[in-house]
């Protein structure tokens, strides 16, 4: 499956949850645990760190595992989604 161009300007500043959202319900995927992820959450918590990725981050995940999006698009939207998430502003 060849992955489709998204560029940089298909993706929003604003509304990435809804973005991310949108684009799995239309491609058919859903938010689903592997059993590489919860192997993956269970080293992480065994190396002493907490982080759980909420269902933004793992419908991203569930993007690029699919094919939807590549490496390149899924970082930026990612960025996007944190900076939008933790209010952070850009550096002028």
């Amino acid at each position: 499956m060849k992955t489709p161009n998204i560029s940089a300007s298909d993706i929003p500043s604003t509304g990435l949850a809804e973005f991310v959202a949108e684009l799995a319900r239309r491609r058919g995927l859903v938010d689903a645990q592997t059993p590489d992820s919860a192997l993956a959450r269970v080293i992480t918590r065994l190396a002493g760190d907490e982080a759980s990725p909420d269902k933004t981050e793992r419908l991203i995940i569930a993007l690029r595992r699919a094919k939807v999006i590549d490496g390149t698009t899924m970082l930026t939207i990612q960025g996007r989604y944190l900076d939008e998430k933790f209010h952070v502003r850009p550096v002028r």
